[in-house]
């Protein structure tokens, strides 16, 4: 199965970074607003470069923070409506996977520790400043790696972006291919850290059963960068599709691609 995963600070020629999860303020339109797409662009875009249409409608989603995307996944993967492993495509201004977050070294430290049936019972950490997390706006991609729910994730990464906001340490062997106007393939293979104590629990028998040290790694997840609109080609054949408001993320003013977005989905 085939996920469309969209974002709408895509469509802005600036790109914000580094703001905080928890900011509730809008971006400045005084400072962003003028680099919104237009509707035009917006609209030859989800036709041409997705392939999606009105008349073969999607079934989707609108939500606020990005991390709802992994949500609704859930939710579609309980009701037997959504199988796993699925490709995503993620259609973004940042790539998700973690970086700038303390997260992956509880994934990797921890999470993989458990059983892969039990993994998302585990999400929450303590972040760098002692605050409690679970996935975020900015993880949400890695803990579903983890997850084992992702057999491939193409990241299309905004061309006024680097595309290259992701952390090393997840690469297969740790080797990545530099990005510059072409796409690129890239591996996402996590490990586990031989270094960490298990997980602890009450009972006796489950200890016993995470304590059978575990040192293969996780399964490939092939990971293609396309850094250019132009090399986004797609057929339209997705199962579902979200786009993320990312309200920290853009300002205002953008919110009218939400309404744009309605017209080639059925809203699930």
């Amino acid at each position: 199965m085939r996920v469309l995963d969209l974002d709408m600070d895509y469509f802005m020629r600036s790109v914000a970074i580094f703001i905080n999860e928890s900011e509730p303020e809008r971006l400045s339109e005084d400072e962003y607003g003028d680099c919104i797409w237009t509707e035009r662009e917006v609209r030859d875009f989800l036709e041409g470069n997705l392939g999606l249409s009105k008349g073969n409608k999607i079934r989707g989603r609108v939500v606020a923070g990005h991390n709802e995307s992994l949500f609704f996944w859930r939710e579609l993967i309980e009701k037997g409506e959504l199988s796993t492993p699925f490709d995503v495509i993620h259609v973004d201004s940042h790539a998700d996977l973690g970086l700038g977050y303390s997260s992956w070294t509880h994934i990797l430290d921890y999470l993989l520790y458990y059983p892969v049936e039990e993994r998302p019972q585990h999400p929450r950490y303590f972040d760098t400043s002692g605050h409690l997390r679970s996935e975020g706006i900015g993880d949400y991609l890695l803990f579903a790696v983890a997850y084992r729910w992702l057999s491939s994730i193409i990241y299309c990464g905004n061309p006024h972006g680097e595309c290259n906001d992701y952390l090393l340490a997840t690469l297969k062997d740790f080797k990545e291919k530099p990005i510059w106007d072409k796409p690129v393939q890239n591996t996402i293979q996590l490990l586990y850290n031989p270094d960490m104590p298990f997980p602890q629990d009450d009972d006796p028998e489950y200890v016993k059963r995470q304590y059978i040290k575990n040192s293969q790694k996780e399964p490939e997840v092939p990971f293609s960068i396309i850094p250019t609109v132009e090399d986004v080609h797609f057929d339209g054949n997705f199962d579902f599709a979200v786009l993320a408001q990312s309200p920290n993320y853009t300002p205002a003013n953008a919110d009218y691609i939400m309404d744009i977005f309605r017209e080639y989905i059925i809203e699930t």
